[in-house]
């Protein structure tokens, strides 16, 4: 004979699971609600950067990917064991956003929102269900800028380097120009290397690209991860091309090349190159 009450208890198990649903639905309403914060932080990092204004785009594909891998989420929730150790993950998860949004350090809070979203998944379903969620989260960590100092580095190397290379190769092909710095010494004229030139708006936005590239059109680890390194390569060799071009343009038309309007649009093909470019490193890899 079956009873509905546990011996000397007397909890209904379908109050238990009642129970269990409000602990799980309070655990997910708490994440997104600190989660939000964050996003408001990071609005701001985006509206004060040149290299981010894309990242408002990467929460939606993130999304995306999460309705994509629907089917494997959705047979992972049906059976579901919560681990021991779940509320702890939420616990750590939680106190680090805090800590980071008191402290205002805004890179962390972005990166606190995909490991807090983890954290849930991982609370509620175990690794089971955070491994159809894994790449929509660290999809989701592509929109955290790095901290200023991070990237002005970056961006001071990259421009010399591309200025150094661009130099070689001209001076290969019997131009008479030199390099001092980002900038580009020519008869008569002197060329700055601008920041658009650096490449780094290009790798910060084909990055996202290329995950989404390798994730549909390449398969095995080890083809995704060649395809989304080959951004940093693809792009410099871009923009050193970029840099080439404009310089033997300013060389022959004077220096009104430089800038304007076909600055922009030699901005732009580059770009669209660097895209074809990690789509046909997906299909020649896949």
């Amino acid at each position: 004979m079956t009873s509905t009450e546990e011996i000397g208890g007397g909890t209904h198990p379908a109050r238990a699971s009642d129970i269990d649903r409000l602990l799980t639905a309070a655990v997910v309403v708490f994440g997104l609600l600190l989660c939000v914060p964050g996003l408001l932080r990071l609005s701001f990092l985006w509206e004060s950067s040149l290299f981010y204004g894309h990242a408002y785009a990467i929460p939606v594909v993130a999304a995306y990917l999460a309705y994509a891998n629907l089917g494997s989420i959705r047979l992972a929730s049906s059976e579901l064991h919560p681990p021991l150790w779940g509320p702890l993950a939420v616990f750590g998860a939680a106190t680090l956003q805090v800590l980071a949004l008191m402290g205002d350090i805004r890179s962390v809070v972005g990166l606190g929102i995909p490991l807090m979203l983890g954290a849930i998944a991982y609370a509620i379903g175990g690794r089971r269900l955070l491994a159809p969620m894994r790449l929509p989260l660290i999809f989701l960590a592509l929109m955290v800028p790095p901290p200023r100092f991070v990237t002005y580095q970056i961006l001071f190397r990259l421009k010399l380097m591309v200025t150094e290379a661009a130099v070689a190769v001209l001076q290969r092909m019997g131009t008479t120009v030199a390099a001092e710095g980002n900038q580009i010494l020519l008869p008569g004229e002197t060329l700055f290397v601008a920041d658009a030139c650096s490449g780094l708006t290009s790798i910060v936005t084909l990055m996202p690209l290329a995950c989404i590239v390798a994730y549909f059109l390449s398969h095995g680890v080890w083809r995704r991860v060649l395809v989304v390194a080959s951004v940093v390569p693809l792009t410099f060799a871009a923009n050193v091309f970029r840099v080439i071009v404009t310089v033997r343009m300013v060389s022959t038309h004077g220096a009104e090349f430089a800038q304007g309007v076909l600055h922009e649009t030699f901005g732009l093909a580059t770009y669209v190159i660097g895209t074809l470019a990690v789509i046909g490193v997906a299909r020649i890899t896949r």
